[in-house]
């Protein structure tokens, strides 16, 4: 078994572990004088994130992938534990499984893509389950009630009602936003640059309605 953790096919899982095992660490000795990487790691995210990752969006992106990989629902430090988990997890069991076959199939490029595929779709199950456990917290320096009025630009795709892409502002506090929005009109649509401004939440994100520059 340690010959077999110690093969070059698993450095990318092994220190996938070792930095789960370290983020442990800091996090235990940082609560014993009264700190937590946990809420510093969420405190210094550049952006937020507010989308449902069962919204029915027009195109990829980053709020939709995201999303997917359940970021938005937990905390930066649990999320990142569990990819990493997960990651490694599927990487030693595709290695496992190549050495029982033949040895010599067991490259470290193979294992790496597929336990990426593999540790993400484990990611965005157990995430589901993990976010009821441990909800994220709200670090954001505004709330996404007061999202309301303010101008977004579209930054990937088309939206038309019903199908939502990507948009993004930056607050106040230079906090960037990502979220999915749709036209509130119905014969609207909105195309990549465009500005909008945000009018309400709804079931597949937020609707908008067309800058107009007089």
């Amino acid at each position: 078994m340690l010959s077999f953790l110690t093969n070059d096919a698993n450095s990318l899982f092994n220190i996938a572990v070792l930095i789960v095992i370290a983020l442990g660490i800091i996090e235990g000795l940082g609560l014993l004088v009264g700190l937590s990487l946990a809420n510093a790691l969420d405190s210094l995210t550049p952006f937020d994130i507010d989308v449902d990752f069962d919204a029915d969006v027009s195109s990829g992106g980053l709020t939709a992938l995201l999303g997917w990989l359940c970021l938005n629902r937990l905390p930066l430090m649990v999320w990142l534990v569990l990819f990493l988990t997960c990651f490694a997890i599927c990487g030693y069991l595709i290695n496992f499984t190549l050495m029982k076959l033949h040895p010599a199939l067991m490259a470290g490029w193979l294992s790496a893509s597929g336990a990426l595929l593999l540790g993400s779709l484990l990611t965005n199950k157990a995430g589901k389950r993990l976010a009821k456990l441990v909800p994220k917290n709200e670090s954001s320096a505004i709330s996404t009630e007061t999202f309301a009025g303010r101008i977004a630009t579209i930054t990937s795709g088309n939206a038309r009602q019903g199908y939502p892409t990507e948009a993004s502002f930056v607050d106040n506090f230079q906090q960037k936003h990502y979220l999915l929005v749709e036209p509130i009109e119905a014969d609207e649509q909105f195309q990549a640059g465009q500005q909008v401004v945000l009018v309400q939440k709804g079931s597949n994100g937020w609707q908008a309605t067309r800058l107009s520059v007089e």
